[in-house]
């Protein structure tokens, strides 16, 4: 866990001593203010690769009807040169779209560590066990003793930014003489159930997008499914004709007539009597479906997990300050990104809707 707090000390303690240029450097407001510039460094390093996530998954929409088209024109052949022959067109329309199915893995893979790491930090200037003497005078990442004393006597609201819920009373009257648990009840409380709503606001407004995003990406694909079924393009209900030549009928048109089969393609697309998945989207397609759902889940039950660890797992003030303020920059940070996403690749209603990953 050093590995990941070190460099993230590092960050925490450039900030705090650039603060100390403009205010006390042992006032809470250096402290406070040296989480929050944490975080906004963090978040600015994270911004093009969040963003190049965003646009990856918009131009995954944008062609979705394109890689169901090729789905179909690969259905009946199911050959392994005929598979590999649909890998390529696949891989050659995603290198067109400028799309990298993997990008929207690596900010995730990127913040994880750096929030552990933060996590360690804040949780390490006043770990359990550990009197208040005795953690004043023990280093802390890159933190020096004399600076873990000065975060360890920094307050906010009265209230030190290292007290916790069920810290116990001999290590807060060693903290800060004549402080009682209401105290810091009347300032964790608050302020972690707030971090949970915000939480919970940013893990639905996600959801909400992808799920309008997976609705129009549907409607997009039963387009084109109909279009093949009618042997042409498909406007107002009328199959417009190709170059002055009539509307064919295809061979979905002849099974659709054949008593006892069906003409639905398979959500899968180029999957054969088995229900297996034969091809890259089919696997991608049914990892999407249970990512969704794992997602679900988790936006009930991982908004209580700022609460819950407030008073399970002993998280300081300070860690109520960080959550809340990174889940205020996701919360502007999406809404400027669909913003300049909209602008940047407007959607038709053929192509679908951009869903949005919880950062």
């Amino acid at each position: 866990m050093d590995l990941f707090a070190y460099p993230v000390s590092l960050v925490m303690k450039f900030w705090h001593w650039a603060l100390s240029f403009v205010v006390d450097g042992n006032s809470g407001i250096a402290w406070v203010g040296s989480v929050l510039l944490l975080v906004v460094t963090v978040r600015l390093l994270l911004m093009r690769s969040m963003y190049r996530q965003q646009y990856s998954m918009r131009k995954m929409a944008q062609i979705a009807p394109k890689m169901k088209e090729l789905q179909n024109k690969y259905k009946d052949r199911k050959s392994p040169e005929d598979r590999q022959e649909q890998a390529k067109e696949m891989q050659a329309l995603y290198a067109d779209a400028g799309v990298n199915p993997a990008a929207g893995c690596l900010p995730l893979l990127v913040q994880i560590p750096v929030f552990l790491g933060l996590y360690y930090v804040l949780l390490n200037f006043s770990p359990p066990g550990k009197s208040i003497e005795e953690a004043s005078q023990m280093t802390n990442g890159a933190f020096q003793p004399e600076q873990v004393a000065s975060f360890l006597n920094a307050e906010i609201f009265g209230v030190p930014l290292a007290s916790y819920i069920r810290m116990p009373q001999d290590v807060m009257d060693s903290l800060h003489p004549g402080l009682v648990r209401e105290d810091i009840l009347m300032l964790a409380v608050p302020l972690f159930v707030l971090a949970g709503i915000a939480t919970f606001i940013n893990m639905w407004n996600s959801f909400r997008r992808q799920a309008a995003a997976k609705k129009a990406e549907q409607e997009a694909i039963a387009q084109v499914d109909a279009e093949e079924r009618a042997g042409g393009p498909v406007v107002d209900g009328e199959v417009v004709e190709v170059d002055g030549e009539p509307a064919t009928t295809t061979k979905a048109d002849d099974t659709a007539g054949t008593p006892g089969t069906s003409a639905t393609v398979s959500p899968a697309g180029a999957a054969g009597a088995t229900g297996k998945p034969q091809d890259f989207q089919s696997i991608a397609e049914s990892m999407t479906e249970s990512m969704n759902q794992s997602m679900k889940i988790m936006m009930y039950l991982f908004p209580f997990f700022p609460i819950v660890g407030a008073y399970f797992f002993n998280f300081p003030i300070a860690i109520g300050i960080y959550w809340l303020t990174n889940n205020i920059w996701t919360a502007v940070q999406s809404h400027f990104f669909m913003e300049k996403l909209d602008k940047e690749l407007p959607m038709s209603s053929r192509e679908g809707l951009p869903p949005s990953a919880f950062m």
